[in-house]
């Protein structure tokens, strides 16, 4: 075998990956700042959306637990909490507004993997709006609760009320200390 003939389009293989790779790097930084912005447009939209009555937020600093992936306090002295809980498809990240006085304000479903058709149902007004004025226990009607659950996608609706729950119990545990 003549070593000219893999020698040769080695080097364009690695000229050419070359370029691409620094096209994706140059792509990449270019793009980093506005999906920055994007993504703090898409959570401040949110955090207003969940607790219509505040006009600022601010990241507290505080340790996560159980699902909680971010805490904001609101100039109302309310928070707005973001959960995870396990759902059919994995997480169903909600986004959760509560008052000084520990009553839920808002509700949204901001990402998950659940069946379309079924748990997707979960971001429609017509399920999340039920949490809206909810305090205490906040469970689906089929374990004594309030929420009626999704058709078919009880185990979607459950997730919900768990991520709204632990924003809940969270903030009367430690509403108080910020």
């Amino acid at each position: 075998m003549n070593s000219k003939a893999v020698i040769r389009p080695a080097i364009v293989l690695l000229l050419i990956s070359a370029v691409a790779a620094g096209l994706l790097g140059v792509v990449s930084e270019v793009t980093k700042a506005p999906i920055a912005a994007q993504a703090e447009k898409s959570l401040n939209e949110g955090m207003m959306a969940v607790m219509p009555e505040a006009s600022t937020f601010e990241a507290v600093d505080a340790e996560f637990t159980g699902t909680i992936t971010g805490i904001y306090k609101s100039d109302t002295n309310g928070f707005v909490l973001t959960t995870a809980p396990g759902g059919f498809g994995g997480a169903v990240n909600t986004m959760v507004g509560i008052d000084a006085d520990g009553v839920i304000t808002g509700l949204r479903v901001t990402g998950h993997s659940e069946t379309p058709g079924l748990g997707a149902k979960s971001t429609e007004p017509a399920f999340y709006e039920q949490f809206t004025g909810q305090s205490g226990s906040v469970t689906v009607t089929k374990d004594g609760g309030q929420i009626v659950p999704i058709t078919s996608s009880t185990i979607t609706s459950r997730a919900v009320c768990a991520g709204a729950q632990e924003a809940l119990d969270w903030v009367a545990a430690n509403g108080g200390a910020y």
